[in-house]
């Protein structure tokens, strides 16, 4: 992954498909890596639309 790259995504739903997309593929590559995934995620409502594409498929 690299560090210190910023992304422009059009709005608020492609913020969080954007958001969900990364996460899954770093949890992937950290579980084929070290045979595992650990995240912290936020509450509140801000980050809801991500999480709601990660519980849907092809992400879920």
């Amino acid at each position: 992954m690299e560090k210190n790259t910023i992304h422009v995504v059009r709005d608020s739903a492609a913020l969080a498909n954007a958001a969900a997309e990364l996460v899954t593929r770093i949890a992937q590559e950290a579980a084929a890596t070290r045979g595992r995934f650990t995240i912290a995620l936020a509450g509140g409502s801000t980050p809801r639309a991500a999480y709601e594409q990660l519980a849907q498929p092809p992400l879920s």
